[in-house]
């Protein structure tokens, strides 16, 4: 007898390491697709930063897979014939961003005014939540910033042409990874990028090693119904509440994982359906032999 039950041991633990060994390799392979990112080479002109310009410091403060959104603050250096201040410019400036999800694409900036924009947020055009833990969301961003003629005021002729520009890229969102791949229309005037947001290493550990506590628990509670089943014994009434209440702490293990969006994404494929199957199974057997094997005592 202790001989079988060594052996039903080993066949448990070898089966949990393959189970780890399965998810470590599929997390691999995905966090390799997930941050594969050609290198950004820029055009030898591009590399020669104006003196004049706008330097225009981009930092990514929050994203919302569920609301499609990357939320981004805009901070602006102005340096040489654009200066008045360090952030008041020295004449009337239009900002147009695209891929904001904000009313109006254009902000002006007035002569000696701060140039101060509200965070904005920009609408996650590619990527499905869906694919949790592995899901990857990209936010188009264009920027341009042009001068406008003031009334009663020349300039040097070039200072109606758009404003040189020089982009700083920041972002410190916690579980995500986040970084950003200049386009190919991207240029010293036109600021226009593709914002790639996945999620953190820790947070693919952690929803993996839910997904891998799931099928554990649940194959042991199939494991012990199916001892139940074959040792032809009145079952414990705790075995069955504790494959009951399993049951329903699946979904608060499930929801443990971090950020994880509403039931239906990949690792609730990968395990909490499945696992709320054989649990399932596993009660149905354990109350089934309770119910058949159950006699009540008889009054003397």
């Amino acid at each position: 007898m202790q001989t079988v039950n060594n052996f039903n041991l080993k066949k448990i633990l070898i089966l949990i390491c393959s189970l780890v060994v399965i998810l470590a390799i599929i997390l691999s392979i995905y966090s390799h697709n997930a941050n594969a990112q050609e290198p950004y080479k820029p055009d030898p002109e591009s590399t020669v930063a104006p003196k004049s310009l706008v330097e225009v410091k981009m930092t990514v403060i929050g994203v919302d897979p569920i609301k499609n959104e990357l939320e981004a603050r805009l901070q602006f250096e102005l340096k040489g014939i654009y200066k008045k201040g360090p952030t008041y410019p020295a004449q009337d400036l239009l900002m147009t961003v695209n891929g904001a999800n904000i009313q109006d694409s254009e902000i002006s900036f007035k002569e000696g005014k701060p140039m101060i924009v509200p965070a904005l947020k920009f609408n996650l055009v590619k990527g499905k939540i869906n694919n949790y833990p592995f899901d990857r969301h990209i936010a188009k961003v264009a920027i341009s910033i042009d001068p406008l003629a003031s009334i009663g005021k020349k300039f040097a002729p070039f200072e109606l042409n758009p404003v040189p520009l020089e982009f700083n890229f920041h972002a410190d969102v916690p579980g995500f990874d986040i970084s950003y791949k200049p386009m190919e229309e991207n240029s010293s005037i036109f600021i226009y990028i593709d914002v790639s947001a996945t999620r953190s290493i820790p947070v693919k550990f952690f929803a993996l090693v839910i997904i891998v506590i799931m099928w554990v628990l649940s194959i042991m509670a199939l494991l012990l119904a199916l001892k139940v089943m074959k040792s032809g014994k009145l079952p414990e009434v705790g075995m069955l509440s504790w494959t009951g209440v399993m049951l329903f702490a699946f979904p608060a293990i499930r929801n443990a994982q971090p950020g994880v969006p509403p039931v239906g994404t990949a690792s609730d494929f990968l395990s909490f359906f499945w696992t709320e199957i054989i649990v399932v199974v596993a009660l149905v057997i354990i109350g089934s032999c309770w119910l058949k094997r159950y006699h009540p005592p008889i009054d003397e």
